[in-house]
């Protein structure tokens, strides 16, 4: 699917799927610090980039290492998400996968479009292995992963404290391709 594409969320209206913009950097460092603020899905309680760091790596993102992505609803970014290549010749062949959406838009289809999108241009790139890590509390995102077929790699046992409570990482990931005849099947 060529982007921008627009979908029909569930509950009515829809989601345009776009890659992020520099003019984009204000409402995705404010949706990010919100998420954040949350302190149950997301490592930082705040984001520390500037505005002017974050349109820079909007600008100047090569196409072929890292994807960002914008989802806009009535003309406002309520979610975005990424895909950054490996940096390293040795993992190269893989990318790892973040993913945020504000409280109000959750579980109306937009990860699905976001991680459809991602996932779209990770084969397109050559990526082999799509990674990310959840927050084993974050059930409503593992079951999306799982939905696209992405397994549970490992587990950090205690890796986070949400609420005063030790909580595991979950570590999974997705196949799009074998990187060698040693790697499991896609």
């Amino acid at each position: 699917m060529p982007l921008p594409e627009t979908v029909p969320m569930r509950g009515g209206g829809s989601v345009t799927i776009r890659r992020s913009r520099p003019e984009d950097a204000e409402a995705h460092i404010a949706n990010w610090s919100a998420i954040g603020a949350e302190r149950v899905f997301v490592m930082t309680e705040q984001f520390s980039r500037t505005v002017d760091e974050v349109r820079a790596q909007f600008r100047d993102a090569d196409p072929a290492r890292a994807l960002w992505l914008a989802a806009e609803v009535d003309g406002r970014v309520v979610g975005g998400a990424n895909v950054a290549r490996g940096r390293f010749a040795k993992n190269a062949h893989t990318a790892d996968f973040g993913i945020a959406i504000l409280a109000a838009y959750r579980g109306r289809g937009i990860g699905e479009a976001l991680l459809r999108s991602a996932l779209e241009w990770a084969r397109a790139v050559g990526i082999r292995k799509m990674t990310l890590g959840v927050f084993a509390t974050n059930e409503r995102a593992i079951r999306l992963y799982r939905k696209f077929g992405f397994e549970e790699e490992a587990r950090l046992r205690g890796q986070v404290v949400l609420d005063g409570q030790p909580v595991d990482e979950v570590l999974m990931a997705l196949w799009l391709a074998p990187a060698s005849s040693a790697d499991p099947p896609a």
